[in-house]
């Protein structure tokens, strides 16, 4: 179940990225290839706190920031891939 649920996690987290960064459905242009980065950073941050909640007494809360952590390091990864 909780696979799962970081899964369901990981692809809305990447599906919302793409809309907003890429998709230029909000915006008209798509956003610097620099932000890949910043993403890549903040998916470090998500997936530590994954492995500090599940390490620290909250396991409840770590399929949320490991699906977080997977979704946006994951698009980080395919934005400087493709």
């Amino acid at each position: 179940m909780r696979v799962l649920s970081a899964a369901v996690v990981a692809g809305v987290t990447g599906a919302l990225l793409y809309l907003m960064l890429d998709s230029r459905l909000i915006t008209p242009e798509a956003a610097p290839p620099v932000t890949s980065l910043s993403l890549g950073g903040l998916g470090l941050l998500f997936g530590l706190g994954a492995w500090a909640t599940a390490v620290g007494g909250q396991p409840s809360r770590s399929p949320l920031l490991a699906g977080l952590a997977l979704g946006t390091g994951g698009y980080a990864l395919l934005r400087l891939v493709l």
